[in-house]
């Protein structure tokens, strides 16, 4: 498609127009990464070889500026349905690199362009999970899979690295229907979904990830079965991280409240018993909450709480604060109202 707008832009003369020529070239160099090496490679020579149109050194000024956020969106699009294990490896370094050059303070880049990526992949998934619980298996069903698990992860990159992660975990946790078809099939990129939950324990339990009480419960509430099921394949992953994951799990847990810590735990504990390693070993969690319930009142507890939900009722406060500065809009006063 990439090369037919190229030769339909631009037949029969030897000029581009600089406004065009920063984004032709990068998505170009986008999807030559992903598999259309040698058609891409003589747009590539054709556009390096091209004269630029127009006041060369205002012209020159608006080329580094980077594409406008459509044509990123559109860049992005092409990413998330295109696979391909090495070439989206080298895609999304580019990506990474032109989002992080170009649009490191534009904070509707999150809301406008990011989470809605996120939510349609969500989509995809929810459907692909449907699919896969009333049909047999096929390979093209099982790499599908394997994209969109993939996209999310690497859209909550993003996000985490912008901290703007708090809503893709809302997002996620509120996936039960996800969560309650992946018990119906099994596949073998199935695990890969739960690197997600995995991946946002690490983020959370770090505090890299400002989710709330609410967040956390449902989270654990919805996948920590899935996560348990799929544990076994996930330890056989090279990029997973059994002690930071199972040691952010624990943080998590801790956080909540003393009667889901209590519910949790007991559940944690009788699977652990059945399935020995099989299991996330949240041992030295149980120890610390088994010591720790009994040494504090209810009364302790309960103010704990209260000055959690009172710190996390601020901290929503001063977001919305900052988020209306950086984008006067109707949108966000509408929010820093509402709290």
């Amino acid at each position: 498609m990439m090369i037919c707008y190229v030769c339909f832009l631009y037949p029969f003369g030897n000029c581009v127009h600089a406004s065009d020529y920063f984004v032709l070239r990068f998505y170009l160099q986008v999807l030559e990464l992903l598999g259309f090496q040698t058609c891409l490679h003589s747009c590539l020579e054709y556009l390096g070889a091209v004269q630029l149109v127009g006041e060369q050194k205002e012209e020159k000024v608006n080329v580094a500026s980077g594409p406008s956020l459509d044509k990123l969106e559109h860049i992005m699009k092409v990413f998330l349905k295109t696979g391909g294990k090495e070439g989206r490896r080298k895609g999304k370094s580019e990506v990474w690199k032109l989002i992080k050059e170009h649009y490191s303070c534009d904070v509707i880049l999150c809301d406008k362009y990011i989470l809605p990526s996120c939510e349609s992949c969500l989509n995809s998934l929810l459907n692909l999970f449907k699919e896969a619980a009333t049909e047999h298996i096929g390979y093209l069903l099982d790499e599908q899979i394997a994209l969109e698990a993939d996209n999310l992860l690497w859209l909550l990159d993003i996000l985490e690295d912008r901290q703007a992660a708090e809503q893709f975990a809302l997002m996620w946790a509120n996936q039960q229907e996800l969560a309650y078809l992946h018990t119906k099939f099994s596949t073998k990129s199935l695990h890969l979904v739960s690197c997600i939950t995995a991946r946002l324990f690490v983020g959370i339990g770090k505090e890299k990830i400002p989710a709330g009480k609410h967040t956390r419960q449902l989270l654990i509430q919805t996948w920590f079965r899935p996560l348990v099921d799929d544990y076994s394949c996930l330890r056989k992953l090279k990029t997973f991280d059994q002690r930071i994951v199972e040691e952010n799990i624990g943080r998590t847990i801790l956080k909540l409240a003393p009667e889901d810590q209590e519910r949790i735990l007991s559940a944690w504990f009788e699977c652990f018993l059945k399935r020995g390693d099989a299991c996330p070993d949240l041992r030295r969690t149980f120890e610390r909450w088994s010591r720790g319930s009994s040494g504090k009142t209810p009364f302790s507890l309960s103010f704990q709480y209260y000055l959690e939900d009172a710190a996390e009722y601020l901290v929503g406060m001063v977001r919305a604060v900052l988020n209306y500065l950086l984008n006067p809009s109707l949108d966000f006063l509408a929010d820093f109202l509402r709290r």
